[in-house]
């Protein structure tokens, strides 16, 4: 079975011999599980007798990991089946540590998970991923009781460490890697088509006999073919071999390392902001629904997510082209255009220099190496995220997690690189919206410090709005003075036609609250048409002035609803009268407390009249 963990994908076509895990006979006291990886065809052992358990114990124990990395489980990798057996040996030499280990599962209690706690609690990461394990082989067990079981399933995990939040790259580390990975690309294309076209002109005969040249041409037409190059009787490779440079060299003029399909790898993973554990397991067969013949093309590849289950874990991957308005942008940044930044032209520049690789081992994957030196390598088992990852950045000047150092070069890590890419995309890729937004980029420094300038903006947008709609001009006392002794001037400074304002200030323009200044041009009517908004929304209009002669209306209007408050829904109140009330209070505040006390006292029966109907809503239905 392949595998499922951290990025783990199982093949597309399960090897004709795989089969699920099963539980190997019994001899005695030995009980023992035989897991095969679906992937790689790889067979391994697990040993559960040497548990510090009851055989009871043991045989359940064996039965729970059976169940969780069989056919119908989660659970599809090696390494992953490893883990659950070390955790689950973990968990009886602490209960054996304790003097407490259960005889059955049945006697298993919540005292005992609690032991198992105690012991990591200075481990938080490790205790989480310890009950985590726990977990997902035990939650349907009818072996456990409802108190155990109970206690397991707490829905309190301790908190993750700072250090598992997986960040992406800034722009100047992305770019580094992606330096590099696009220099191994080309640096590989141009030498297996190198080798292509001496094996070419070797089959062709037009070497010249004796050269170097056709000396090479014949060890590449003996490695295409055979797939092995000259050796001896005792199976050594001949000298020549070494005085043309040695098998490693002359299988890498016609197929890929695995440093450069790690590369590819990783490269595509950029591009497409798919998992890189995903990537590599992509076959080399592939549909084109556009038949090859369209200028903008795209590729559909089936790939496996195994972590979505076994009902949804078959996906496929749509490798599309260069838009046509990043094309002509492309051209100018690179001689080969679209090749560096297109999934689908970096796809197809693998199958190419893979085909020799593939037709030798039989392999149908798209990332495939052969070497003539390590044939028996390469059977099976394309590689190992980690070490060949690792191994990867190292050689290439890439520091390890420990030795990174801020405005150095980065640690190469697959989950930074997917994130990254998932933040240049924004858009979901084998996953939902949900899972995008609230798992990958809710993580983000870079979302959250941009989503903090966007809702900034919005809501400092929003407070402005708010405030020039409250601010009414107010024409004060002084400015009345000025208008009397020189109305051009006035008319002038408060932006008015000089009727307007002689309007204005005799009182010939007054909407109980304010005095407009063109009841013809209201907000919500068309140009030329009276106005039919409510008085109150006169508060709000730019046609709005405020006089001194409406003072001791506007006083008592705030007044008296305010009056009304305590009375009144909350939300009602604040949804008819807030907005009025404040923009009153803005009024008043152009008014010294003396001023504001006088026309109070100056109200006088007809504008307390007009205050009833107003507040009485009368005036809304003439």
């Amino acid at each position: 079975m392949s595998g499922r963990g951290r990025g783990g994908q199982r093949a597309a076509q399960p090897p004709p011999d795989w089969r699920p895990p099963e539980r190997l006979p019994t001899d005695g006291d030995q009980t023992t599980v035989v897991f095969y990886e679906e992937q790689s065809g790889k067979s391994h052992i697990l040993d559960f007798s040497s548990f510090p358990a009851p055989l009871a114990m043991q045989q359940w124990m064996a039965v729970l990991l059976a169940a969780r990395c069989g056919a119908r489980g989660g659970s599809k990798r090696l390494a992953t089946a490893k883990r659950y057996h070390w955790i689950l040996h973990r968990f009886t030499v602490v209960l054996s540590e304790a003097g407490r280990v259960p005889a059955t599962p049945g006697e298993l209690a919540p005292e005992h998970f609690q032991i198992f706690r105690d012991r990591y609690e200075d481990h938080p990461t490790s205790l989480r991923a310890h009950l985590q394990a726990l977990r997902r082989l035990m939650r349907k067990r009818e072996e456990l009781t409802e108190e155990a079981l109970r206690d397991l399933l707490r829905t309190r995990l301790p908190a993750a460490t700072v250090a598992t939040q997986v960040m992406a790259y800034s722009d100047h580390e992305w770019q580094q890697i992606m330096t590099v990975l696009r220099r191994d690309v080309r640096i590989s294309r141009d030498r297996i088509r190198a080798g292509v076209r001496l094996l070419a002109r070797f089959r062709d005969g037009e070497l010249v006999p004796g050269s170097r040249e056709e000396a090479l041409g014949r060890m590449l037409e003996e490695f295409a073919t055979t797939g092995d190059l000259p050796r001896n009787e005792f199976g050594v490779l001949r000298g020549e071999v070494s005085r043309l440079g040695g098998a490693m060299a002359i299988g890498g003029m016609l197929s890929l390392t695995r440093d450069e399909t790690t590369a590819f790898a990783m490269l595509l993973s950029a591009l497409t902001g798919e998992n890189f554990g995903t990537v590599k397991t992509w076959p080399a067969m592939h549909t084109r629904p556009d038949g090859g013949v369209m200028t903008q093309a795209v590729a559909l590849v089936e790939e496996t997510k195994p972590r979505r289950g076994p009902d949804r874990e078959h996906m496929v991957a749509a490798l599309e082209d260069l838009p046509a308005s990043l094309r002509e942008l492309a051209e100018s940044e690179d001689a080969e255009p679209r090749l560096f930044h297109s999934p689908l032209r970096v796809y197809q520049l693998l199958l190419e220099l893979t085909q020799t690789a593939r037709r030798l081992s039989g392999e149908t994957r798209a990332f495939v190496s052969y070497s003539p030196k390590h044939r028996p390598a390469l059977g099976r088992d394309m590689w190992t995220t980690e070490v060949h990852v690792k191994h990867w950045s190292q050689t290439r000047g890439f520091p390890s997690m420990g030795k990174a150092v801020t405005g150095g070069l980065p640690a190469v890590q697959v989950r930074r690189i997917r994130q990254s890419a998932l933040e240049l995309k924004r858009r979901p890729v084998a996953h939902s919206r949900e899972t995008l937004r609230d798992h990958y980029l809710k993580r983000s420094r870079t979302v959250q410090e941009q989503s903090r300038s966007v809702v900034g903006k919005a809501l400092r947008e929003q407070v402005a709005k708010a405030r020039a709609a409250m601010d009414v001009p107010v024409f004060t006392p002084g400015f009345i003075d000025r208008a009397a002794q020189d109305p051009e001037a006035a008319a002038a400074e408060a932006g008015l036609d000089p009727e307007v304002l002689k309007g204005l200030l005799a009182g010939e323009q007054d909407t109980v609250l304010t005095g407009c200044v063109d009841h013809l041009a209201g907000p919500d009517t068309p140009p030329g048409t009276p106005c039919t908004a409510s008085f109150f929304a006169c508060l709000g209009c730019e046609n709005a002035r405020a006089l001194p002669h409406q003072l001791p209306v506007q006083i008592v209007v705030r007044d008296r609803l305010l009056a009304t408050r305590p009375n009144s829904d909350p939300t009602t109140w604040r949804a008819k009268y807030q907005a009025a009330t404040d923009r009153l209070e803005d009024i008043l505040r152009h008014y010294t407390p003396a001023e504001r006390e006088q026309a109070r006292a100056k109200l006088s029966d007809g504008q307390s009249e007009l205050v009833d109907d107003l507040l009485s809503g009368r005036l809304d239905l003439r």
